[in-house]
Parts: structure tokens; C-alpha cells; sequence
């Protein structure tokens, strides 16, 4: 039971998922000169209570020895990439449609002398995908567009594993479903309810479907742990390619 429960509490505790070594003045400097939407300063400096994001991080960490490859499809700023770089993994790559984040993932690469390859691409249709990869890494946007499927995603992503390397994601449960007001936009609840936006997360499953999907597609589920106190709720997902 202590390492269970040890695991459980290493999840979601914000210790060690910080990038070190950049500055709020630097961080504010690059910002500015690659016109990254201001999102993802965020993302970089509130990192540690981006439970979905580090606990992906840190299995790929924890499973994966430092002289593995691995993507990340949806990168943006390639905040998730370069915590690996950090601690010790050398072939890092990653895309994402915003090139103004990809930008900003390189120059935060230069300042922190890591090593980072990164790409123009679209995650759902990948003109472009490395061959065999030890690790995938893909968090916080697959959910976010309409008519996506984890089926599809892994369908596209499957042979740029080898056979055993792992895939991590992350997905919002139908826990979320459950709470009110989750079919409409996040940032437009107190508005009348005909100027609301529908939900931005899209694609909703439960760690049961997950699993059927999974082994539909070639993989077996590793390990799984949900943030239910997260609003949305996510659950993050450790998957081996078997096939």
C-alpha cells in the first residue's frame, strides 16, 4: 500500500516540474519577441500545477533511459520537452500549428543550452513524424478539437513507436459531464445563455473506454490516475505499444 499511495501523492504534488534557470525578465523578453499568445507564460511559469502535464512528464521520466527519443505533437512552447531536457534526455522533438510558440520553445532552448528540434505541423494530420521513437508525449489539446478521436490519434501515431516504446496522454473524463454548466465554454458561463460558446473540451472518455481504445489499437494500458478535484477533471494515461 506505501507505494501506491506514495505514487499517488507524487502526482499531484508540485516539487522538482518547474524549468529552472529562466527568469521572469528573460521569460517577459522572449515573450515579446516571438508574439507567443500570452498563454503560454503562463504555462511555463505556473508549470508545477499543471498536474496533467507533469505527471506525463515524470512517468516518460521515471520509465524511459536518457538516450531515448522522444515527441511531442502539440508542443507550443515546448515547456514539457524542455523539463525533459533538464533532466538528462538529449533527442527531443516536437510540432505545433503556432509558430510563434515554436519560436519561443527554440529561444527558451538556446537559454537553457538544451537540445530541441521542433516543427510546423498539425497534429491530427502530421506531414512529418520521426521513426522510431521510444516515447510520445501528447497533452492538453487533443480534447480540444471538434470531431478528434483518441482512436484516430492513435491510429497516426502508432508506427512512429517502436514496438514497446510508450505513449502518455492525457484526456477529460465524463466526470466532468457531471458538473453544471460543463456544455458551455469555460470563460463564457456568466454570460446569457445564447451569447455562451459550446465547451471547449470536445472529447470526453473514461479510463474503461480508454482502455478498450487503446487495445483496439495495438497498445495495453500501463497506468492511469485522475485529478478529480481539477475542473475539468483529467486523467493521465501510460500507454505501451504491444503491436
Amino acid at each position: 500500500m506505501i507505494v501506491p499511495a506514495l505514487a499517488y501523492l507524487l502526482d499531484r504534488l508540485p516539487f522538482g516540474n518547474s524549468l529552472e534557470g529562466i527568469s521572469q525578465r528573460q521569460l517577459s523578453k522572449l515573450m515579446w519577441q516571438s508574439k507567443a499568445p500570452s498563454w503560454h507564460e503562463y504555462a511555463i511559469t505556473s508549470r508545477k500545477w499543471r498536474r496533467h502535464a507533469c505527471t506525463a512528464c515524470r512517468w516518460l521520466n521515471a520509465i524511459l533511459p536518457r538516450n531515448s527519443s522522444i515527441f511531442e505533437p502539440g508542443c507550443g512552447s515546448a515547456a514539457n520537452l524542455l523539463w525533459l531536457g533538464q533532466q538528462g534526455f538529449q533527442r527531443l522533438y516536437g510540432s505545433d500549428i503556432s509558430n510563434s510558440a515554436l519560436e519561443l520553445g527554440q529561444n527558451l532552448a538556446s537559454l537553457l543550452s538544451l537540445p530541441l528540434e521542433v516543427w510546423h505541423d498539425d497534429g491530427l494530420s502530421p506531414t512529418h513524424l520521426p521513426n522510431g521513437l521510444d516515447g510520445i508525449l501528447s497533452v492538453n489539446w487533443l480534447y480540444h478539437i471538434p470531431g478528434a478521436t483518441l482512436s484516430d490519434f492513435l491510429v497516426r501515431y502508432r508506427n512512429a513507436l517502436k514496438i514497446g516504446g510508450y505513449l502518455v496522454c492525457d484526456m477529460v473524463t465524463r466526470q466532468y459531464d457531471k458538473i453544471p454548466g460543463n456544455q458551455w465554454h469555460t470563460k463564457d458561463r456568466k454570460l446569457p445563455e445564447e451569447k455562451r460558446r459550446p465547451s471547449e473540451y470536445t472529447l470526453r472518455l473514461d479510463a474503461s473506454e480508454v482502455s478498450c481504445i487503446a487495445c483496439r489499437n495495438g497498445f495495453a494500458m500501463i497506468k492511469s490516475t485522475c485529478f478529480t478535484l481539477s475542473r475539468p477533471q483529467r486523467a493521465v494515461y501510460l500507454l505501451r505499444r504491444v503491436e
